[in-house]
């Protein structure tokens, strides 16, 4: 898998699901977000991310990374296989994952790698809230 081209990424976002339409194969992403707030710390999350490659060719072992940003902590390593990859088609990586659990409220990142290179990033904000989320709070 060494050889294989260092791929671009289009687009990737964080949501709370992905789904995959049988028969067509269009994705579906169900609430996209930049935050989770929580009433307590740690607290678990579940997410799905989806990634649009272009430029990819054969296989690639992919790892996306979540890191608080507070301190560069590795909070999580998400691995997965994507094979068969052609250079003429963009590729989507989708993946849902639970079980995922924020230590504390702050900034934190999701790192893409493919063959170990890094593709790219995007960030969330884990905030914490008391008495509901923000939109419920009285003023």
């Amino acid at each position: 898998m060494v050889d294989a081209p260092i791929p671009s990424v289009v687009a990737m976002l964080v949501c709370d699901q992905v789904i995959t339409e049988v028969g067509t194969g269009k994705k579906s992403l169900i609430g996209i977000f930049e935050n989770v707030h929580s009433a307590m710390f740690p607290t678990p999350i579940r997410i799905g991310i989806y990634a649009k490659l272009v430029d990819a060719e054969g296989d690639y072992d992919i790892l996306i990374r979540l890191v608080n940003l507070k301190d560069e902590t590795r909070v999580a390593d998400i691995k997965a296989n994507a094979k068969g990859m052609k250079r003429e088609a963009a590729a989507e990586l989708v993946i849902n994952i639970g079980g995922i659990i924020l230590p504390e409220p702050g900034r934190y990142e999701f790192q893409l790698f493919a063959n170990d290179a890094f593709l790219h990033r995007v960030t969330m904000n884990a905030v914490s809230v008391q008495g509901g989320l923000p939109w419920q709070q009285q003023k």
